[in-house]
């Protein structure tokens, strides 16, 4: 973990991160082992089941205050949307190379999308474009439109909130 802590106190944009990165990239492995992957897909889903957002924009937004990165919704078609991950926290989790995980962010793209659309989807990493390569992450999230969800309900989107600023008179 010694790179872990090297790599985000190293960097200028690093340090706010280092409580994010200690949980999930140094605990969260060490705690679920060869499951890590999985159990970050599912926990993923439930967050997006906590916290459901209810358009592209609102769910870059989300992404944003959650520490997760910049999400842009970069391609979509009636059985794939594809969506980029970068930004500062992006950026320093791949420079640490083989302890950056992104099944949670995944599993929540998944299950946001199941919610929006009210049909079976699945997520996954994409290869990411080489000169993106260590500032960003891509994945596709597949749905089908057959596989309806039974009794679907769709749930009321999370209201977004933006913080004051601290120029902001109101303060």
């Amino acid at each position: 973990m010694k790179n872990l802590y090297e790599t985000v106190m190293g960097d200028a944009a690093g340090t706010s991160y280092l409580p994010q990165f200690i949980l999930r990239d140094a605990l969260l492995p060490e705690l679920l082992g060869d499951d890590q992957g999985a159990i970050g897909y599912w926990a993923g889903k439930s967050l997006a089941r906590k916290f459901p957002v209810g358009n592209p924009n609102d769910a870059s937004i989300f992404f944003a205050q959650a520490g997760f990165g910049t999400l842009t919704l970069e391609k979509q078609t009636a059985q794939m949307t594809r969506w980029q991950l970068a930004g500062e926290p992006v950026r320093l989790r791949l420079k640490m190379g083989a302890e950056a995980d992104f099944t949670l962010e995944a599993g929540f793209l998944a299950e946001m999308m199941s919610q929006q659309l009210g049909v079976v989807t699945e997520a996954e990493l994409t290869e990411t474009p080489r000169k993106l390569r260590n500032q960003a992450v891509v994945f596709d999230v597949y749905t089908d439109p057959e596989a309806l969800i039974p009794d679907f309900d769709a749930p009321k989107p999370l209201d977004l909130v933006t913080p004051p600023t601290t120029e902001d008179p109101q303060n």
